[in-house]
C-alpha cells in the first residue's frame, strides 16, 4: 500500500508540475517594466487589488500547507474537474505521504503569472525542495474560492 501511494505522489506531483506548463518564451521578460510616474496615486492602483490576486496567493498557501500536513481539509481546494479525477481518499493519502516524506511545508516564492477572470497561472515552490517548484500552474476559481486546477486534463 505504501508503494502504491508513493506511486500516487510522484505521479500527481510529476503531473502537476508538467502538466500545466506555460508556453511562454520568455519574450515578457525581455520586455521593460512600464515607467512609473511619481505622480501616480494610491487609488489609481486599487482597482488592481480587488482582481483576487490576494486570495489566490493565501489558497496556494493553505493548499500547500494542507498538503504538506496531511491534512484532509486541503481537498476542498481541489477543482472540482480535478475531484473528478482523484478522490478524496487518495489526495488524503497522498497528502499524508506527503507530510511522511517531506514533513510540514509552506508555499515559497509565491508569483501569480497571469490572472484572468476565474483563471490563473502561479509560480511557487514547497519548502527548500526543488522538485516541487511549480511555474505557471494552473488555478481556477471556482465560487469565489481559488482551487488547485493542474490535473491531468481529460480529454
Amino acid at each position: 500500500m505504501r508503494t502504491r501511494a508513493t506511486i500516487t505522489l510522484a505521479a500527481v506531483l510529476l503531473l502537476a508540475a508538467t502538466g500545466c506548463s506555460s508556453s511562454d518564451d520568455g519574450e515578457a521578460s525581455n520586455k521593460p517594466a512600464p515607467a512609473t510616474s511619481s505622480a501616480s496615486t494610491p487609488a489609481a492602483e486599487e482597482p488592481k487589488q480587488d482582481d483576487g490576486k490576494a486570495a489566490l496567493e493565501k489558497s496556494v498557501r493553505d493548499y500547500t500547507a494542507a498538503l504538506f500536513s496531511g491534512d484532509a481539509s486541503g481537498y476542498a481546494l481541489v477543482s472540482a474537474r480535478c475531484q473528478k479525477q482523484m478522490t478524496e481518499a487518495e489526495w488524503t493519502a497522498m497528502a499524508k505521504d506527503a507530510h511522511q516524506q517531506y514533513g510540514a511545508q509552506k508555499a515559497t516564492g509565491v508569483k501569480v503569472d497571469q490572472l484572468s477572470g476565474d483563471l490563473a497561472r502561479v509560480s511557487y515552490g514547497a519548502g527548500e525542495i526543488p522538485q516541487f517548484d511549480r511555474e505557471a500552474q494552473s488555478w481556477a476559481r471556482e465560487g469565489g474560492t481559488w482551487r488547485w486546477d493542474a490535473c491531468p486534463s481529460t480529454s
